[in-house]
């Protein structure tokens, strides 16, 4: 793994890997109380990693599996309290939960519960405390302020020091492939409104938990992937307009390219995440597109309609 110190209180911890759901980059707060939040650093690292630096919490941003699968080795190799997002800990506490809210929709939920419990080892938890935007962690963490930033997930949770202007944003796309929406839980309007509330931020410092560390050209980060999102919708609505129907769009690609390439089960995988982010831009298209709803994001840097 590596370690960046952002300042004497806020390390950022980024995993050798993050193939196949296995880990995310995280960050140690040394506060009050020695906090981790979304430390996945992958099944061999994380449970020496909390025997070693002994946390009095973990924090997960969000329920989806490489942010939250980690919370199983807490009880067994440390004393933290976990904390989950309130609104999200049915997906955490119930297996058939989170298979019927997530691939069972569409057909997969024999396959991904085999997936989530015999590969990735998901088991319910059982000892933990729920949090939301107005819980206090003062005796924890004074300086941290809780903010939702939901749509990636329905409470997905992005954690702020104003002190030092330094935002952990956890799965808001900011990285190569974009922001992600691949389950019908998900929402573009909610990650859209998600990501202007965190634009209009005092942020000199962005970690993120698949895209590595921002501290230059914030605002033009984040309207990157706002552009990603329109790029998208407009693709979708050529190839609607040109009559390529909805399985060889799927097929093409919206987030995910060369699926046909990737052995089973991910590809099957892979093409549900894609027909669930479809399903969302149709939708979305037909309530008008995203413009419709967020003119001002034309106002944003670089960000002009795609030709």
């Amino acid at each position: 793994m590596k370690r960046t110190a952002i300042t004497d209180k806020i390390t950022y911890v980024e995993p050798d890997s993050m193939a196949n759901f296995s880990s995310c980059a995280g960050i140690i707060v040394q506060s009050k109380k020695k906090v981790f939040i979304d430390m996945n650093m992958g099944p061999e690292e994380t449970p020496v990693l909390l025997e070693q630096e002994a946390p009095d919490a973990a924090i997960i941003t969000h329920y989806h599996l490489d942010h939250s699968i980690w919370t199983r080795y807490v009880n067994t190799h440390s004393e933290a309290i976990v904390f989950i997002p309130e609104k999200e800990a049915p997906y955490l506490t119930s297996l058939d939960f989170v298979i019927e809210q997530t691939a069972g929709p569409f057909g997969m939920a024999e396959k991904w519960k085999d997936f989530v419990v015999n590969h990735l080892g998901y088991r319910p938890l059982e000892v933990y405390e729920c949090y939301n935007e107005k819980t206090c962690l003062t005796d924890m963490m004074p300086e941290m302020v809780i903010v939702e930033t939901p749509g990636h997930s329905p409470s997905h949770t992005s954690f702020y020091f104003p002190d030092e202007k330094i935002l952990f944003s956890g799965d808001m796309g900011l990285d190569r492939f974009g922001p992600w929406y691949g389950w019908s839980d998900c929402s573009i309007k909610q990650i859209v409104e998600s990501i202007l509330r965190l634009d209009g931020m005092n942020v000199n410092w962005v970690l993120t938990s698949h895209g590595g560390l921002y501290k230059k050209a914030i605002g033009s980060a984040w309207a990157a992937g706002i552009q990603t999102i329109l790029q998208r919708e407009e693709r979708i609505l050529k190839k609607l307009e040109a009559g390529i129907s909805k399985q060889k769009i799927i097929q093409q690609g919206v987030f995910f390219l060369d699926k046909e390439k990737t052995p089973e089960p991910m590809r099957s995988f892979l093409n549900m995440w894609d027909t669930a982010m479809y399903t969302h831009h149709v939708s979305l298209i037909h309530e008008g597109g995203l413009i419709k709803f967020f003119p001002q994001i034309l106002g944003m840097p670089k960000l002009m309609p795609s030709t």
